[in-house]
């Protein structure tokens, strides 16, 4: 028998033809789970006896990289570890994987997880791998949060607040000052500032109901999501009737007790759709959001309850609001002056349908 054959004659792990046994084996070794060896361990899963010298498995290697066979890669240590597959590949299929932990996760994911994610052979040196984070967050794949640990996700903490806030409020109702302050404890990195804009921006999108009256000089207050309002109501109907006893006792007016109970959604966008139409019959549409919310008769309505009016009426197809094309460029002071559906969206003016 020749012994210069292949041991695999049907060139096993697609080695090219005629680079020799060693070579050949090498190569086939190489195509195993996990894909990526070092010289050493190769050695030590050689199937015949006596293995190669190291050197002579390392030249045999170097031949299968110039044929482009093999793939020389960063390993541990500065150490050379081998593979039938190029790096920019193992980069390419951890990047997916990576990008698939942070779509399923629903916070945000320390580095370390990540990295573990995304099921880099620990024979290379994890830093290639370490420094795609940076690069995908440029693109905006990943956001990164700031902490002791460095943590990425598909949100950045400014833009997690409003799912932070509704998260907190789950099916429950709570105070304003109660409601923050659990959203907060579940989501650090946003300033106060941030906070208090999409509380508000919820509200006025209709998404967050906030209850708010004020009975013989006390305030009574509440904030519950939208979709949970009904069942709110309905779980505590009566105490809600026990309620409405001891409000008309105190001399609460009927309607003073439905605002509350509705958070005066209809009476607003009665109000201001009556308001729009007078203001199309001095000024021809469509007129500016801010020129509808200076109405002498508007001018009770909060900023929230002003866009909740808006947005109902949009809902129910009877206006239609111009978004702002680059709301979020514009300074917070004119910004302010926009309608806010509480999804990112700004509208600047305002036109009655009929």
């Amino acid at each position: 028998m020749n012994p210069t054959l292949p041991l695999f004659p049907n060139g096993a792990g697609g080695a090219p033809p005629h680079i020799g046994a060693l070579a050949e084996q090498a190569a086939a070794l190489l195509a195993l789970p996990p894909g990526a060896w070092t010289a050493a361990q190769l050695r030590k899963q050689w199937p015949s006896k006596p293995a190669p010298k190291l050197a002579a498995l390392e030249a045999a290697l170097e031949g299968l990289a110039s044929q482009g066979a093999a793939h020389r890669l960063p390993g541990k240590g500065g150490k050379a570890a081998w593979s039938t597959r190029p790096l920019e590949e193992w980069l390419r299929e951890a990047r997916g994987r990576m990008l698939e932990r942070i779509q399923q996760a629903a916070a945000p994911v320390k580095e370390k997880d990540l990295l573990a994610a995304a099921g880099w052979p620990r024979e290379l040196d994890p830093e290639p791998v370490r420094r795609l984070l940076p690069s995908m967050a440029e693109e905006g794949l990943l956001k990164a949060w700031p902490g002791k640990t460095p943590s990425y996700w598909r949100l950045s903490p400014e833009e997690s607040v409003p799912e932070a806030l509704l998260e907190a409020l789950g099916q429950r109702a709570m105070s304003r000052t109660e409601w923050l302050r659990q959203a907060k404890a579940k989501c650090k990195g946003a300033s106060k500032e941030r906070w208090e804009r999409a509380a508000g921006e919820l509200i006025a999108a209709g998404r967050v109901c906030h209850y708010a009256l004020r009975i013989d000089g006390k305030k009574v207050e509440a904030c519950a999501r939208s979709e949970h309002r009904t069942a709110l109501l309905d779980l505590y109907r009566p105490m809600l009737d026990r309620l409405k006893e001891e409000w008309r006792r105190l001399g609460a007016s009927e309607e003073q007790i439905e605002r509350f109970l509705t958070g005066g959604k209809a009476e607003a966008a009665r109000l201001l759709w009556e308001e729009l139409e007078r203001l199309e019959q001095e000024s021809r549409p469509p007129n500016p959001v801010a020129l509808l919310r200076r109405r002498p008769a508007l001018r009770a309505l909060s900023k929230e309850e002003f866009d909740r009016a808006a947005l109902e009426l949009l809902r129910q197809g009877r206006v239609y609001m111009a978004p702002h094309d680059h709301a979020l460029r514009l300074p917070e002071q004119e910004r302010l002056g926009l309608v806010a559906d509480g999804r990112g969206n700004f509208y600047v003016s305002i036109t009655a349908r009929h």
